[in-house]
């Protein structure tokens, strides 16, 4: 296929041709996506069709360049016109990843309106390089110029299944799940698209009540991410050896988004396996009460959090991963136990960002033969404060000392944890800042901070003032070629807020961003947005050719050359 010189922008130009695909109706949730697939994105097109159009897009200044640079006639004729390729615009796109062994395949699925305009399209697109053959009821295509992807169609869907062999899903610490494997061939990648047509019943993800659940709760996206499926024996050999897995293991991550009027909200809900689930049942920790709000700085911030936890279930925590053992031995080399941590802090934990100020002076590098090159050498500075609840002020303590023991002469600016950041520990909390005055006042509480309020009755509470921080970054920024960037993300920009609770072995979370125009739908907003930044992007960024190749659109992932 034609290389792609910009990857960005015909990524982009892509994704927004195939905004208008939809999904086939069948099984419960009318989703074609195999029930041990690793990762499902949802994506509900007709929802966000109604809040940001096409003809919207095509006004913007990255469109108007992109329809520029397209030579061919049948792509100027995709992008006026996405509906020409053949694709049905009412409905949703799927995408899922489904590991194999010790390889995997990702895939991409959405429902046509006219399958002749659509066999159209990537015929003349290709130029001749894909052909279209029959396969009983199917129609495939296959590029002698890419034997990494696979598009099977009939008269009502599509499914492109592209080998995901080199893609790196790394743990920390591990190996990468797909690296160093044998490529799928064209011919297994389309027995993987063939039998996605075939799946049916309890083959499917929806015979599972919670994709269900997920999928008719509209949105207008969807995700679900099995961490089993997805990472599953690929840890590494000392992680394997321990009981790592179990954190793998039944843990399904779901979540929905919406766009709305001044705000994007994501909703999300973790499942777990049986032990990880029975250790939260035991130990779900309390709700954060005002008496920890209290005690976060009354101005507003650059970001803040609270969390209450069980300490004991710390340990127990450790027990379940079999590194208890490690733990205990490792705390012993400091003269503690666990049974000293959970003693000492009784499970509420408040921080707090100020301000981040960055500064210069002049330094100078020595070579070799004495010449010195000078340059300046940047400074930043935090202003934040950091408190835990006291549960036994002696334990609390024993910690403290056991942490400037090790850490002597570790710490820049000093040789204990004094000497390196403020800190004083009181009959409740103790505190650690960047200035006593800063200590002083989280130890005195009885402030009410406002961006706070909402974190009460939650188990963790989080708030980042993003307004505040681009014009914090603003104000330290020493490039004047991304002013306009930081200036226009200050005032579009306004706070984000998240929360997290444990109840009944499951962990339910909200995340909601809010811009600064709040009348206004966030979609149309971000469209506009995004076309602002890359007007003001510095023209050295900016390349000037940059083609969108249609024959790729047929199997809609660029080739890596």
């Amino acid at each position: 296929m034609t290389n792609v010189k910009n990857k960005g922008l015909f990524i982009l130009s892509s994704c927004l041709v195939l905004f208008f695909a939809a999904c086939n109706k069948g099984g419960k949730t009318g989703l074609l996506v195999p029930k041990d697939a690793g990762l499902v994105v949802h994506i509900d097109l007709a929802s966000l069709s109604s809040k940001l159009t096409w003809a919207e897009i095509k006004q913007t200044a990255w469109f108007t360049e992109a329809l520029a640079q397209t030579k061919d006639s049948l792509g100027r004729q995709l992008l006026n016109d996405p509906e020409a390729s053949g694709i049905d615009p009412k409905g949703g796109l799927v995408f899922f990843m489904r590991r194999n062994g010790n390889n995997g395949y990702v895939a991409f699925e959405g429902r046509l309106k006219d399958a002749a305009l659509f066999s159209k399209m990537i015929e003349t697109g290709s130029k001749g390089t894909v052909k279209i053959e029959k396969d009983g009821e199917l129609n495939v295509a296959r590029s002698s110029d890419n034997e990494s992807a696979v598009l099977c169609f009939n008269d009502k869907l599509f499914v492109a299944v592209i080998d995901a062999s080199g893609l790196e899903h790394k743990i920390p610490g591990g190996q990468h799940s797909f690296e160093n494997v044998q490529k799928y061939s064209p011919d297994s990648l389309k027995f993987f698209a063939k039998n996605t047509f075939q799946l049916k019943g309890d083959q499917l993800l929806d015979a599972d009540k919670r994709f269900e659940s997920l999928i008719t709760d509209k949105a207008d996206m969807h995700y679900w991410v099995n961490s089993g499926n997805l990472y599953g024996g690929s840890l590494p050999g000392m992680l394997s050896m321990m009981k790592f897995s179990t954190l793998l293991e039944g843990n399904i991550s779901t979540g929905k988004a919406n766009f709305d009027n001044g705000k994007i909200t994501l909703d999300a809900l973790n499942y777990y396996g049986k032990e990880l689930t029975d250790l939260l049942k035991k130990h779900s920790g309390k709700a954060i009460d005002n008496e920890t709000i209290s005690h976060l700085p009354n101005q507003d911030v650059l970001a803040a959090f609270a969390l209450n936890y069980p300490p004991d279930g710390v340990r127990d925590f450790l027990k379940m991963l079999g590194v208890d053992g490690i733990a205990n031995a490792a705390m012993g080399q400091l003269g503690i136990s666990a049974e000293d941590f959970i003693k000492a802090n009784k499970g509420s934990l408040a921080f707090a960002l100020n301000d981040v100020q960055v500064s210069s002076t002049p330094s100078a590098v020595t070579l070799g033969n004495g010449e010195q090159i000078p340059y300046e050498k940047e400074h930043t500075k935090l202003d934040f404060v950091f408190g835990s609840a006291v549960g036994d002020k002696a334990s609390f303590q024993k910690l403290i000392d056991a942490f400037n023991s090790k850490m002597k002469n570790q710490l820049p600016g000093g040789d204990s944890l004094d000497n390196s950041v403020k800190n004083k520990l009181g009959d409740q909390w103790f505190a650690l800042g960047s200035t006593d005055a800063a200590t002083d006042a989280f130890l005195a509480g009885n402030q009410k901070p406002a961006y706070a309020q909402s974190f009460a009755g939650h188990t963790f509470g989080g708030y980042v003032n993003l307004q505040k921080a681009f014009t914090t970054a603003l104000a330290n920024n020493r490039d004047s070629a991304y002013k306009k960037n930081l200036e226009l993300s200050a005032a579009f920009w306004k706070t984000a807020t998240a929360y997290s609770d444990i109840r009944d072995g499951q962990a339910y979370s909200k995340v909601e961003v809010t811009l600064a125009d709040g009348s206004a739908n966030a979609l149309k907003q971000l469209n506009r947005y995004v076309d602002q930044m890359y007007q003001a992007l510095p023209k050295k960024d900016l390349r000037e050719d940059w083609p969108v190749s249609v024959d790729s659109l047929a199997i809609p992932v660029p080739e890596e050359k």
